[in-house]
């Protein structure tokens, strides 16, 4: 945990939390100009690191974790790359660490939004499974190519399969099999699964600004398969992912929170995934890691989730995406401009492998 004091505009060490920091200390320069910045550790003892003005306000608690926000700055400063990592601990809603190296010059982990690629896959066989399209173990064909109106959707490198279980095409990343499945969905069935994942909420969080993601009805059959897989017109953030992430860990909705006693103000609430879906979802997410394209993280103990890689601009690049849980922590991977997952899947396994 890290304990802040009411807060001027000088920013206290900012290698430890620079994304957050400066909306910290515009909410904290409210109250006082007397500030304090200390290190609590489990057991409660207090270490003062900084302190200016006198009287010291009374600290105020941030949910962030000294440990968690350490690894997950560590990663990004290793990628090779742009990077972002957020974390969400499912069970409370505390948001633990937001990262990004010096690399990002444009957009941020809160409020930035890319298209998700193929995580947003866990929307789509929600959408799936809650509308009864398939089971989880339906045999379901994955030709390398499939041509659906006027848009023809390819496998990653033309892979194929004459035909494999749900949960497979999901841990392969069959964009086949779903943009099958999407086509058969109404206009709003993406958004709102997507919806049921948080990704369309709204929050607002003292201290700072984040923004989920926009998912929209499908404007026409072309939208509508390429939003199954993650481009056409869905976005998200790398706040939204962690926390689609955090309410398939959680089993319910999630309000994300950063300052103690300062309560999240839930704007646009959602509803999570029936029980029964929840479980498919998070077999599947596990199947990915232990099977499926994530294998780079089956040494990274037992983590759930889902990699995407998704084009941006006129197509010739594009951006990886890991996003999962380990336990009770939720977290969204964003490198930027590498044309793979691979990167986000590495980068994901640096930042697990730093916690106890």
């Amino acid at each position: 945990m890290l304990r802040w004091g009411t807060s001027g505009p000088e920013a206290v060490e900012p290698s430890l939390a620079p994304s957050i920091l400066p909306g910290l200390g515009r909410l904290l320069a409210i109250d006082s100009t007397a500030w304090t910045v200390s290190r609590v550790d489990r057991q409660g003892r207090e270490e003062v690191l900084h302190r200016a003005g006198q009287p010291p306000a009374a600290p105020m608690r941030t949910t962030l974790s000294r440990t968690v926000q350490r690894a997950a700055q560590a990663a990004v400063d290793g990628a090779p790359g742009p990077a972002m990592l957020v974390v969400i601990q499912p069970s409370t809603g505390d948001i633990l660490a937001v990262a990004q190296n010096a690399q990002v010059t444009d957009g941020n982990p809160l409020t930035g939004l890319y298209a998700p690629g193929s995580t947003f896959k866990i929307a789509t066989v929600t959408a799936a499974l809650e509308r009864g399209l398939a089971r989880a173990d339906e045999q379901l064909p994955c030709p390398a190519t499939v041509r659906i109106g006027q848009r023809t959707i390819p496998n990653e490198d033309l892979f194929a399969f004459p035909s494999l279980p749900l949960h497979s095409a999901f841990a392969h990343s069959c964009n086949t099999t779903f943009a099958q499945l999407a086509s058969r969905l109404p206009a709003d069935g993406l958004a709102e699964a997507a919806g049921r994942l948080g990704l369309n909420a709204d929050f607002t969080i003292p201290g700072i600004t984040t923004e989920a993601g926009k998912v929209v009805p499908a404007t026409g059959s072309a939208d509508q398969v390429e939003s199954a897989i993650g481009q056409g017109s869905v976005q998200a953030s790398p706040f939204g992912l962690a926390l689609m992430a955090a309410t398939v860990a959680a089993g319910e909705p999630v309000t994300p929170q950063l300052v103690r006693d300062r309560p999240t103000t839930v704007n646009e609430g959602y509803t999570a995934p029936s029980r029964n879906v929840i479980a498919e979802l998070r077999t599947m997410m596990r199947e990915v890691v232990t099977g499926g394209t994530a294998t780079g993280l089956r040494a990274s103990g037992t983590v759930h989730g889902k990699t995407g890689t998704a084009q941006y601009g006129d197509g010739s690049q594009a951006n990886g995406w890991f996003v999962g849980y380990r336990g009770d922590v939720a977290f969204s991977a964003l490198t930027l401009a590498t044309n793979s997952s691979k990167p986000a899947v590495a980068l994901s396994a640096a930042f697990l492998n730093r916690l106890p």
